[in-house]
């Protein structure tokens, strides 16, 4: 328990000079998502979570996709900060799902750009790697989809990993090979102590400690696009083949 409580230290030091998510995310097949359509999710300086960009004319600015969980812990005031470590912004709440652990931001125009989105979800074995947002010590994780066809009660429809994604990943997007966007980190399958010991440390210390062991479900991109469907009208995933 003592080493815990060391490693908790050392990590929350870590968090606070690591590199931003784009940084990180340069060698890997996240780098463009990261830098152009990621955000970190944060109230009062803090995050939250993070969230990833979408084409949506339902939006006058520039709409983004997170979990509801990470709005709801935010409250009132929302602001949205670059994964490449840029400006900032305030966000303004469009819409929140009552079917899943969805909701769609809105921010600026020309503050980040929509994600490719891959045209099917990844198979088993099939690897995949997740972003979340600054401050965590760790923002890039990778693993392997576990179970392709997933639904977990209250957050949806899509995948597992096993994937060393962190509880502060959420709503960070989930790409494939080619850096498509197939899905948003969304809960642990079995949480564990993990929470318990986030809450008491203020880090994720399991995460770090033995994360690539994780199950982490992945709320899948089809079903983020049927679900804006319904509580934003208009608003659609920017397919792969619209930018190259």
């Amino acid at each position: 328990m003592l080493l815990r409580f060391a490693l908790s230290m050392f990590l929350a030091v870590l968090a606070g000079c690591a590199g931003m998510p784009a940084e990180q995310a340069a060698s890997t097949p996240a780098r463009r998502i990261a830098a152009e359509s990621l955000v970190s999710v944060q109230a009062n300086g803090v995050s939250l979570g993070a969230a990833v960009a979408l084409a949506s004319p339902a939006c006058d600015g520039v709409a983004l996709v997170t979990n509801a969980h990470v709005v709801r812990q935010a409250g009132v005031s929302v602001e949205l900060r670059r994964g490449d470590g840029g400006a900032a912004a305030p966000a303004r709440v469009m819409a929140i799902s009552p079917r899943m652990d969805l909701a769609v931001l809105c921010a600026p125009a020309g503050f980040v750009v929509p994600a490719a989105v891959a045209g099917a979800l990844p198979e088993r074995g099939a690897a995949v790697w997740a972003v979340g947002p600054q401050g965590l010590g760790r923002a890039v994780a990778q693993g392997h989809v576990a179970r392709p066809g997933a639904r977990m009660q209250g957050f949806g429809s899509g995948f597992t990993a096993h994937i060393g994604a962190l509880m502060g990943f959420s709503g960070g997007p989930v790409v494939d090979r080619s850096g498509r966007l197939v899905g948003l980190t969304t809960a642990l399958t079995a949480p564990g102590t993990a929470p318990v010991m986030a809450a008491l440390t203020g880090v994720d210390v399991e995460g770090f400690w033995d994360g690539a062991r994780r199950e982490v479900f992945i709320l899948a991109a089809p079903a983020i696009e049927a679900e804006l469907r319904r509580i934003a009208p208009g608003a659609r995933l920017a397919m792969s083949s619209e930018r190259h």
